[in-house]
């Protein structure tokens, strides 16, 4: 009996440490994508943005490039919104850290917003940027 406690106590341990050591909070889930970091600009190249800006020309394209953790196999919405227009486009995590990028024609002059939602709806990143 004291050694199966003892397993118990030690396998225990183990699962907290494992936590522990990916970083995980009390209380915050181990699942569950994040995007690390995202930005706006006029293209990607070599899986980089490149002119990051938050002011574009009307009929130009913007893009939006997202690093994103904890969701491989995972979808992504990304939704691109100006008044009432709205217009979204699914994207697939392929891996863990991921780097990915979507982009708009945006042919309305305005402000602007940009988010990324996980699949069940909850939005993960928003950003806004004009359009002149």
């Amino acid at each position: 009996m004291k050694t199966i406690l003892l397993m118990a106590v030690a396998i225990g341990l183990f699962l907290v440490g494992t936590q522990a050591s990916l970083g995980f909070q009390k209380g915050e889930q181990s699942t569950g994508l994040q995007i690390v970091d995202a930005r706006l600009g006029k293209d990607v190249k070599d899986r980089a943005i490149t002119d990051e800006d938050s002011s574009f020309v009307k009929n130009s394209k913007v893009f939006i490039w997202m690093k994103v953790s904890r969701g491989s196999s995972d979808q992504i919405t990304v939704t691109w919104k100006t008044g009432d227009y709205s217009h979204s486009t699914t994207l697939t995590i392929g891996g863990n850290p991921w780097r990915t990028w979507a982009s708009k024609t945006v042919s309305k002059a305005g402000e602007w917003t940009v988010s990324v939602a996980d699949s069940s709806g909850n939005v993960l990143k928003e950003m806004k940027f004009k359009v002149e």
